[in-house]
């Protein structure tokens, strides 16, 4: 004799397409997002996620903080290309952390340089021409 609710048959999806929005009243001008799930590809969670932004959205633009740091400069070491015979050279900066590494095209540095280090300081100076027997 059963007592109770009677069990439920739950049928289990194998493929399915969730999508959220991100205002339901009017989806056409929000985000909308679409998590695709397989239990064949995996099963623990989606194996597919897709964004859609809304009409007419721009991202805003990155801006980097030129300030420095006080007196203290940016050490740049790199490598004129990645070439194992490469010279090694050195460059110091007096610009913000963030411009150095952000920036497409630095003065002195050739768009072939793979960067060795980057410090900020005056005791790095002293530290890599040390270690890369710079002059």
């Amino acid at each position: 004799m059963n007592r109770g609710r009677p069990s439920e048959q739950v049928e289990v999806k194998d493929k399915y397409v969730e999508t959220y929005y991100e205002t339901r009243s009017k989806p056409e001008i929000g985000w909308v997002s679409k998590w695709h799930y397989d239990k064949s590809k995996n099963e623990y969670g989606p194996f597919k996620t897709e964004h859609f932004l809304p009409k007419g959205y721009k991202h805003p633009k990155f801006k980097v903080d030129k300030r420095t740091y006080g007196k203290h400069p940016v050490v740049m070491v790199f490598k004129t290309s990645n070439r194992s015979n490469a010279k090694t050279k050195m460059k110091i900066f007096n610009q913000n952390i963030d411009y150095v590494i952000t920036s497409k095209k630095l003065p002195g540095v050739p768009e072939t340089a793979e960067i060795l280090e980057l410090a900020v300081g005056n005791s790095f100076i002293e530290r890599y021409q040390q270690k890369y027997n710079l002059n």
